[in-house]
C-alpha cells in the first residue's frame, strides 16, 4: 500500500490555516509580555461578545448607603422608616481597532540571512502587548490627582526637588481610605503603587526606609534587589513600569506620573475570545504588485479601557532624583538613547 501524501489539505484538514497558526501564537506570547506590562494585569478584564451589534461595554458601580448623623437612624415606635433608594453610576467603555503591518520585498527574502518574519513575530506581540497598555494609561483621565510638593497644585508647579517620598504615597492611599475605598483584590486588599523606575529609585532614598523599615544588617532586600517589588510597606505594594508617563513641563523638569491603585479601579476590554489576529498576503501576484515583488505581515485587534471608578485610581506627579535621560534622543554620556 502507497503511503499517503502529505498534501497542504491533510496538514489543514482541522482548519488551521497558516494565519490561524501565527494568530494563536501571537496571542499565547501577548499572555507573556503581559508580565511585563503592570497595567493590563491589574485591571477587570471583560470581553464584548462579536456580532452583538456594540462596541461598548457598561458596567454599574453602586454607591455606599449614606450614613444620617441626624435621626442617626433611629426607629419610632410604630412608624415605619423611610425607604433607601438604591444609586448607581453607569460607567461605558469603548473598544477600537489597533494594528500594524511590516513589509518584505522577493530580493530580501531571498537574499537576506534571516527569516524576517520570524524574527519579528515576538517584537510584533510585544508592540500589541505595549499598544495595550498605553492605550489603558491613556484612558485614566478621570482619576483622581496627587502633586508632590507644598502648595502645588498643578503640573507646570512640580520643581526639580519635588520628588516622591512613602508619605505622599500614604496620603493618597489613606485618601482612599476615608472614601471607603479598599484596597486591589490581587494584593490581598492592599494599595498597590505603579512608577517609573526613576521614582522607584526615589523611594529608596527615602531616610524613612532606612531609618523605619529596614534592620541594618538584617533586612534590607529592596536596597539589595534595587527594588520595592513584592516588598510590603505602610500596608503598600509597589510596582514599577516604563510605561507611566513622562513629560517635561514649562520649566523644563521632567514631570513623572505614577499610580496609586484601590479595588477594581478599571476595567479592561476586548472583543471576542480572539481578539488578535495575525495576517501574512505573502508573495501573490494582483493589480497592485503584478510581478509579487512584496509580501506583507502584521496584527490587528481591539481594545479598550476605562476608569471604574475616579477614587480607586489617583496619579501622583513629581521630579525624579534620578532623571538620568535629559534628551531622550542622547542622553547625558552622549549615548544615542533613541533605537533608529
Amino acid at each position: 500500500m502507497a503511503a499517503a501524501n502529505t498534501t497542504l489539505a491533510v496538514l489543514q484538514k482541522n482548519g488551521i490555516s497558516q494565519n490561524e497558526y501565527w494568530s494563536k501564537r501571537i496571542l499565547e506570547m501577548i499572555k507573556l509580555e503581559k508580565s511585563n506590562f503592570v497595567f493590563t494585569d491589574l485591571g477587570m478584564e471583560y470581553k464584548i461578545p462579536l456580532h452583538e451589534g456594540t462596541k461598548s461595554f457598561s458596567v454599574r458601580r453602586y454607591n455606599h448607603i449614606p450614613y444620617d448623623d441626624t435621626g442617626k437612624h433611629k426607629l419610632t415606635e410604630g412608624e415605619a422608616p423611610t425607604a433607601l433608594k438604591p444609586e448607581a453610576q453607569k460607567v461605558t467603555g469603548v473598544v477600537n481597532q489597533y494594528g500594524v503591518v511590516m513589509e518584505e520585498t522577493d530580493v530580501a527574502a531571498d537574499v537576506h540571512f534571516d527569516n524576517i518574519k520570524t524574527i519579528y513575530q515576538p517584537e510584533l506581540a510585544r508592540h500589541a502587548a505595549e499598544v495595550r497598555e498605553r492605550n489603558i494609561i491613556d484612558s485614566f483621565t478621570d482619576a483622581s490627582e496627587y502633586y508632590v510638593g507644598a502648595g502645588n497644585d498643578a503640573v507646570d508647579d512640580i520643581a526639580a526637588d519635588d520628588v516622591v517620598t512613602f508619605k505622599d504615597f500614604r496620603v493618597v492611599a489613606l485618601s482612599m481610605t476615608n472614601y471607603n475605598r479598599q484596597g486591589h483584590k490581587k494584593f490581598g486588599g492592599a494599595f498597590v503603587g505603579v512608577m517609573h523606575p526613576n521614582v522607584m529609585q526615589d523611594l529608596i532614598d527615602d531616610p524613612v526606609l532606612v531609618d523605619r523599615l529596614l534592620l541594618p544588617g538584617n533586612e534590607n532586600g529592596p536596597i539589595k534587589a534595587g527594588t520595592m517589588y513584592n516588598y510590603k510597606a505602610y500596608g503598600m505594594y509597589f510596582r514599577e513600569s516604563l510605561i507611566c508617563p513622562v513629560k517635561a513641563n514649562t520649566s523644563t523638569v521632567n514631570v513623572y506620573t505614577s499610580f496609586v491603585l484601590g479595588k477594581d479601579p478599571y476595567m479592561v476590554l476586548s472583543l471576542g475570545s480572539s481578539n488578535v489576529k495575525f495576517f501574512d498576503t505573502g508573495f501573490t501576484a494582483d493589480k497592485a504588485d503584478p510581478l509579487a515583488q512584496k509580501a506583507t505581515f502584521g496584527y490587528k485587534m481591539w481594545t479598550g479601557a476605562k476608569i471604574t471608578d475616579p477614587m480607586t485610581i489617583t496619579k501622583i506627579y513629581s521630579a525624579s532624583g534620578y532623571d538620568v535621560v535629559a534628551d531622550f534622543e542622547t542622553d547625558d554620556i552622549g549615548r544615542a538613547a533613541a533605537q533608529e
